[in-house]
């Protein structure tokens, strides 16, 4: 236990986790990101907690993957080691980080090429990368430009459209900042993007 949160280390039986999370209450999240960064196997706790030792453990963290890197490290802006260590993260944010920057985090087993946002919420951690590691706002317009590259039409798409796809999901969830959205405008232009690649 930590900070009222229940932190799991090691090996657990499918049946010992999903005890944990009956016992837990209405109000606290089982949060993989937390858990990633803290090596563990599962945190659960409530929201303010889990904040609490995301910034308490950030530093420590930011020193593992600068360590976990190696010399790919020396690639990186401070912005950038951060958003690795803890930054809400998924497929696409992954796969834009290592199309933006080279480098690719041992944890990330996708395909660059293929875990391109989906859905609004995909493409909202894409955008929460962008913003917190702004030198790769830069390099959006690189991406942009690659349009003629196998399996990169519709990331290249993507950067393209990045400012229209931010208004919209601006104007469907000013909140978005906060957490998980609902935005189908988002979801629907996504869903133009990928016909590029079938087309």
């Amino acid at each position: 236990m930590r900070e009222g949160c229940r932190l799991v280390y090691g090996h657990m039986p499918l049946s010992e986790f999903l005890n944990l999370v009956r016992q837990a209450h209405d109000r606290e999240l089982l949060h993989p990101g937390l858990a990633r960064m803290l090596e563990a196997t599962a945190v659960i706790g409530p929201p303010e907690a889990l904040a609490r030792i995301r910034r308490q453990e950030t530093p420590a963290a930011v020193e593992r993957m600068r360590k976990q890197l190696g010399r790919a490290a020396l690639l990186l802006d401070p912005h950038a080691l951060r958003w690795l260590a803890a930054g809400e993260q998924g497929p696409a944010s992954l796969a834009l980080f290592a199309l933006l920057t080279g480098v690719r985090p041992r944890y990330y087993r996708g395909k660059t090429t293929g875990d391109v946002p989906r859905e609004a919420n995909a493409f909202r951690r894409c955008r929460l990368l962008i913003e917190q590691v702004p030198a790769l706002r830069r390099a959006l317009p690189v991406l942009a430009e690659r349009v003629a590259e196998p399996g990169i039409a519709e990331w290249a798409a993507i950067a393209e459209a990045w400012d229209d796809l931010c208004a919209q999901m601006d104007h469907e969830a000013p909140d978005w900042r906060l957490g998980p959205i609902r935005a189908q405008g988002v979801t629907a232009m996504l869903k133009c993007f990928r016909e590029l690649e079938t087309a």
